[in-house]
């Protein structure tokens, strides 16, 4: 069985598309969440990966594009794409978005949006926010996404005190390994990276081996931001996709 993991697609077509294809066949595709805000293809995102074996969970843009979440909480060109994307959304994807659960185990790895300790809206930035959250799920392994920014923390089996945990951030083709330690692994950003690097990025895993593999793929920004300029979405939001930023 191989899986694909993706976080952070914020409605931005061209670039989910570049990473199916750049994955190649896979046998299930898990979703950390925002499927929608930012970008200007929420539908079309939504339809495309229900189409496919696909499973998700809600991010905080996808809350505060349905209504579900406060909008005074996000900054103003959050807030405007979140009220373009409500005005936007078909009714089938809405529906959709609100019946997605906010933190749940896909096979037998936890999945949350932000953090297991609070799955929408904390940011895992740094090993200590890391070092909590180790205490709030029971598996070996926790995907986030929420930062858009790819990251590995580990706790490492049999070590105590200093150096018990660890980060690293992942290149492109990185296979990372959880061996007897365990991790909350961040795959970044599909729609909108903001880690310097403006390729796409996702990760592949085997739950045979336990094993992931990171990846980065180019896609047509341009057509992505003539998009959200027709759509009149804020100039920043398809400004900042040319830096990852």
């Amino acid at each position: 069985m191989r899986v694909l993991i993706i976080a952070d697609v914020h409605g931005n077509l061209p670039a989910l598309e570049a990473v199916l294809a750049d994955a190649g066949p896979v046998d299930e595709i898990w979703s950390l969440g925002d499927l929608v805000g930012y970008g200007p293809h929420p539908n079309e995102v939504v339809q495309l990966l229900r189409s496919l074996p696909f499973r998700s969970l809600a991010g905080n843009h996808d809350w505060g594009a349905t209504g579900q979440a406060d909008l005074a909480v996000f900054n103003a060109d959050a807030r405007a794409a979140c009220q373009w994307t409500d005005q936007t959304l078909e009714q089938e994807t809405r529906e959709y978005l609100m019946g997605l659960d906010t933190s749940s185990v896909f096979g037998s790895v936890h999945v949350a949006h932000g953090s297991p300790r609070e799955p929408l809206w904390e940011y895992l930035t740094n090993v200590r926010l890391a070092e909590i959250n180790f205490g709030y799920f029971g598996t070996q392994v926790c995907l986030v996404g929420h930062t858009h920014v790819p990251i590995t923390f580990r706790w490492h089996e049999g070590v105590r005190g200093i150096g018990a945990f660890s980060a690293s951030v992942p290149n492109d083709k990185d296979d990372i390994d959880p061996e007897a330690d365990r991790l909350i692994f961040n795959p970044g950003s599909v729609g909108q990276p903001r880690d310097g690097d403006p390729r796409a990025a996702y990760a592949c895993y085997e739950p045979a081996t336990g094993r992931f593999t990171f990846h980065r793929v180019a896609y047509d920004i341009a057509a992505t931001q003539a998009a959200m300029r027709v759509a009149g979405l804020p100039e920043r939001l398809a400004f900042r996709l040319l830096y990852g930023s």
